[in-house]
């Protein structure tokens, strides 16, 4: 298990970094860096369960861990859906993806963790790159 860290410097405060996140209209336009169509269903708040899915409705199942809104968020990762059916994963057991928001100055440092099986490290963390660009686009 390896783990992508990344720092995204943002133009906006902690409350719309924040929204990048969890609002669904916005994470869809940076979350596209990874695959297009890409969004989720379920609510963003502690305890829930969130579907990161595609425009066919396959994807990864989480489960919010940590959620103090404008400061941090942590999904860990249950299992997948592909075709409509829902598969626990004993491998994803360790997969988690944690974001810290931090507000310095007018601006807010975005820190990125995601704990990653190796063999998608390299291309997961290229994607997160295009993501990141994305990110502080969309928070000017």
């Amino acid at each position: 298990m390896k783990h992508i860290k990344k720092e995204f410097t943002l133009d906006c405060g902690p409350a719309v970094a924040w929204q990048l996140v969890v609002d669904r209209s916005k994470y869809e336009q940076w979350a596209a860096a990874f695959q297009e169509g890409s969004t989720y269903t379920g609510d963003m708040g502690l305890d829930e369960m969130v579907h990161f899915v595609d425009t066919s409705g396959n994807g990864l199942v989480s489960k919010v861990v940590v959620f103090e809104p404008e400061k941090e968020i942590k999904f860990s990762f249950l299992g997948e859906i592909t075709d409509g059916k829902y598969v626990e994963v004993a491998a994803f057991a360790d997969m988690l993806e944690h974001y810290v928001f931090e507000s310095v100055g007018n601006q807010t440092k975005m820190f990125v963790d995601v704990a990653m099986d190796d063999k998608y490290y390299d291309m997961m963390n290229e994607m997160w790159d295009r993501a990141g660009e994305k990110l502080v686009k969309l928070s000017k």
